[in-house]
């Protein structure tokens, strides 16, 4: 009998200890991956603000003083970022790998630069003489958001088991659109509506409009701190100084005597992400020049593109883990070249625009999530930092194709035929995604 107590005794501890062990290990993983998600929260207001809906067209329309023109210059100076981020991609990444922690720390490094250079837009006046000022300010902030988000992809494996990739990337981008929306509605209602903005800021001089980087600035500090300080990388991989082993490791990643089908699928990204750079940064501009949205409506039109986008990313995310990442990006494609054809040629009204807009959203950030899946299954934990600079190489060694190619169109013809010509990137990219082999 006291051998029986003192047994279950054992056992009943044996068992707490187990159960203790296991509520840790779930709240653990829980928590990775929502540490995680909050960047992808904090980096989206910068994306919202100053690429798509407000930095850029006050650019177009109260520093440059012409849509179409403006529109051409930010697409242009996007196009060249994108150069510098597919040469210096790859390259800092490998560096990222040979560091202890390297990825981490250079995802901090270039978070705080970032955060310093949109603080620059506070002294973009509208004024022609500002022009050149604000291109360059965008230039370097986007420079180092670009390469901030190359080392926070690196860290998507070690933050999720391989069969919820999809659900965390998901979660992510969802994370990150629906918490976009204060943010716009902070701005929308506080700096954009009211005639006696917060802080009294000049409207006659856009000082209300200029503000809105700082509030980008709080915001992606704020939320990106957890992910800097408190995420947990897995065991770094050991250094190795040979400079030339550098190019090589990174060369074979894409080629082992032939193209591997992590070439493959770079090749085909480096298409369609042209594309999604073009809708990404030339959204708001093209809403104001060719259907006159106004600053309240661009933001209206965010706030529910935003709202959209999340319920859209999140089922995406469940479906490519049910199914596929390579069967997901078609499907994206298909839907969003329809929709680009639908907003340059038949679109006329703002209505029109608007829903045409929301189902946009519904694929814009599942193609995204689905082709970061697709890129960390491909990679081993050794080689994600360079993994990812390819990465970021596909998605902007022709970069400056896509807002080139609209740039020049619009320039040459209209804002319409310029957001048209973009369709043939993702056609480009949809027939030379058939070619890729499936991730399991």
């Amino acid at each position: 009998y006291v051998a029986q107590i003192g047994f279950k005794r054992i056992y009943d501890e044996k068992y707490y200890i187990f159960t203790v062990y296991v509520t840790k290990m779930v709240i653990f993983r829980i928590m990775k991956k929502f540490i995680y998600a909050l960047y992808d929260l904090a980096n989206s207001s910068y994306s919202a603000i100053v690429i798509t809906f407000v930095i850029s067209t006050y650019f177009a329309r109260q520093i440059v003083g012409d849509m179409q023109l403006g529109a051409a210059y930010w697409q242009w100076t996007a196009g060249l970022c994108g150069l510098l981020i597919a040469i210096s991609g790859p390259i800092l990444g490998e560096i990222a790998d040979r560091k202890k922690n390297g990825l981490i720390y250079f995802l901090r490094l270039f978070t705080f630069l970032c955060l310093f250079l949109t603080c620059l837009f506070l002294f973009s006046k509208p004024d022609s003489n500002f022009i050149l000022f604000t291109l360059i300010i965008f230039f370097l902030s986007n420079y180092c958001y670009e390469l901030a988000q190359i080392y926070y992809n690196s860290l998507l494996k070690q933050s999720s088991k391989d069969s919820d990739l999809g659900k965390t990337s998901g979660f992510g981008f969802g994370l990150g659109y629906l918490g976009t929306v204060p943010v716009l509605l902070f701005v929308l209602y506080f700096f954009i509506l009211p005639e006696q903005t917060l802080f009294d800021l000049d409207k006659t001089n856009f000082e209300n409009i200029r503000f809105t980087a700082f509030i980008v600035v709080i915001w992606f500090f704020i939320f990106s701190l957890p992910m800097l300080f408190k995420f947990s990388p897995s065991k770094p991989i050991e250094k190795n100084s040979s400079s030339g082993g550098m190019i090589k490791k990174i060369f074979e990643i894409i080629w082992q005597k032939k193209l591997t089908q992590t070439g493959k699928f770079l090749l085909a990204r480096m298409l369609y992400a042209d594309a999604l750079i073009v809708l990404i940064s030339g959204g708001g501009v093209y809403a104001t020049g060719v259907f006159g949205f106004d600053f309240k409506e661009i933001l209206q039109m965010a706030i529910a593109a935003n709202l959209v986008a999340f319920i859209g990313v999140i089922i995406g995310g469940y479906f490519n883990d049910k199914y596929s990442s390579k069967k997901i990006i078609l499907i994206c494609i298909i839907a969003l070249v329809a929709c680009v054809i639908f907003s340059s040629m038949i679109a006329k009204t703002k209505i029109e625009f608007f829903i045409c807009v929301m189902i946009i959203s519904i694929f814009l950030g599942t193609i995204q999530s689905a082709s970061r899946v697709m890129m960390s299954l491909l990679l081993n934990a050794d080689n994600s930092g360079k993994g990812f600079g390819l990465y970021a190489f596909s998605g902007r060694i022709t970069s400056f194709l896509g807002p080139l190619l609209v740039g020049t169109m619009t320039f040459m013809f209209s804002q319409r035929v310029g957001l048209l010509s973009c369709t043939l990137l993702f056609i480009l990219g949809f027939l030379l995604m058939l070619r890729v082999k499936e991730v399991e």
